[in-house]
Formats: structure tokens, C-alpha cells, sequence
């Protein structure tokens, strides 16, 4: 007997982390309502309740996605005080979930929708855009931690390293979806922990 998707019955939240799941997975593009309905269990009228398009439903699967994924995560960065180790924190609590994953990963929502979306899908790339800067100030406010009033860096370079890091996470994540081998992915962030420490201390301790 083929199970019928539920009415809406779900709640909202479970929409939109089984949402998320799909959209992560499969991607934004690829994704068709057919996927949603099959993969969240929720009937299209069910889902049209809640979200006008798959448009505005991602966009609140993006949303969802800074709150149970990204704060978690980026948490140790985001702390009061925060250091580099913090950042080192960061990056090896994501590669143990990789190795707990078997490799392979699911790379990053944001990352992967990055490559997907035309130009003109503005409040798409706003959204994604948002997430880029939450990085960056991140990174900003402890690469600014470390340096202290009297650094080695000026505001300019701390700009510019922060920038720098968040693309160089992003860039990690991506690369996870195509390769099982954890220390590659180990050696791409260990080497930009060692570039932050040589700019900001003078040696890669």
C-alpha cells in the first residue's frame, strides 16, 4: 500500500527542517515540488498553506538553517573575547561531523545554492549574502580580539584576512562534497589557522 503525503498536519518547524533537508541534498534548482511533497510528507495544498512558491519556502528554509545549523556551529567564533583557537574550534568540530558522516559531506546550503542561482534572483543572493557577512564578522571581531589596539594589523588588513577566511571556509565545505578524505579537508584548515596565527602573532603557534 503507497502511503499518501499528510495535510497539513506537520508542524510548521518539521516543514521546514525536512524542507531544508531536501533543498541541501538534492539543491534549489533541482528540487521539484514533487520532492518536497514526497520528502517532507506534506501535501502541495498542505505546503501552499504556509509558503506562496518553493521560492519563499527556501527562503524560510534559509532562515531555519541560520538558526539550527549556522548559530550552533559558529558559536565558539561568535563568543565574547574569542581567540583564534576559536576559530581552529570551529573548523575541527565541523570535520569530526564530516568523519562521522563517512565523508562525503553535504557541503554548506549557502555554497552549494551559490552556484545555482541567476542573477537576477536578488533577494536570493541577499539572503545568501547575509550568511557570507555573518561569517566575515565573525572572523573580523576575533582577528580584531587578537590584535588588539597595538597588532601588527591595520583595520584595512583585518578586513581584508576576515574576507579572506570566509572564503576560504566556504571553498572547505564545498570541496567536502567531492572528496571522502578528511585530511584534505584538515590540511586546507589547518593551513589557514597557520596564516592567521603568522599575521597576527609572527609564528604559526
Amino acid at each position: 500500500m503507497v502511503s499518501m503525503p499528510r495535510e497539513k498536519s506537520a508542524s510548521r518547524t518539521d516543514l521546514l527542517d525536512t524542507a531544508m533537508k531536501a533543498f541541501w541534498e538534492i539543491g534549489f534548482h533541482v528540487v521539484s515540488m514533487s520532492d518536497l511533497v514526497r520528502e517532507t510528507g506534506v501535501s502541495r495544498a498542505g505546503i501552499y498553506s504556509d509558503f506562496a512558491n518553493k521560492r519563499e519556502l527556501f527562503h524560510a528554509c534559509l532562515d531555519r538553517y541560520q538558526e539550527v545549523v549556522v548559530a550552533p556551529h559558529f558559536a565558539p567564533v561568535e563568543a565574547d573575547g574569542a581567540g583564534i583557537d576559536s576559530i581552529e574550534t570551529y573548523l575541527n568540530n565541523l570535520l569530526m561531523r564530516f568523519e562521522d558522516a563517512g565523508g562525503f559531506g553535504k557541503g554548506c546550503l549557502v555554497g552549494n545554492t551559490l552556484t545555482q542561482i541567476p542573477e537576477e534572483a536578488l533577494e536570493t543572493r541577499q539572503k545568501l549574502c547575509a550568511h557570507c557577512d555573518r561569517l566575515t564578522s565573525g572572523f573580523h571581531q576575533v582577528i580584531a580580539n587578537e590584535n588588539g589596539a597595538h597588532g601588527p594589523l591595520t583595520q584595512a588588513e583585518i578586513t581584508d584576512l576576515a574576507r579572506y577566511s570566509m572564503i576560504s571556509v566556504q571553498g572547505i565545505w564545498s570541496y567536502s562534497r567531492l572528496t571522502e578524505d578528511v585530511s584534505e579537508l584538515r590540511a586546507a584548515s589547518d593551513t589557514l589557522v597557520s596564516v592567521l596565527k603568522a599575521r597576527l602573532r609572527g609564528s604559526t603557534q
